[in-house]
């Protein structure tokens, strides 16, 4: 089963406060954070617009996929765009 992107967020500037910002980037640095379902689990994709930072990590829910993106970039809920089931 091909990957289905799920939720994303086109462009994502970092904001104060992130519990675990990645070392690698600086606050108000924009990136587009997605969420893919792969038919097991989901994959927290991050990619700098602007730069060389990416990730690419799985989680067993959308819920955690969701929490990581949350303290790792500090989107909230609202926050995403639903592109695909969930």
């Amino acid at each position: 089963m091909p990957s289905m992107v799920v939720k994303q967020i086109r462009s994502w500037q970092i904001p104060p406060g992130v519990p675990r910002k990645p070392a690698a980037l600086m606050l108000g640095t924009t990136v587009r954070l997605t969420i893919e379902y792969d038919g097991h689990g989901y994959c927290l994709l991050v990619a700098e617009l602007d730069g060389d930072y990416v990730l690419s990590e799985w989680h067993p829910s959308l819920k955690a996929a969701e929490q990581e993106a949350a303290e790792l970039f500090g989107p909230r809920k609202r926050d995403w765009e639903t592109v695909g089931m969930q």
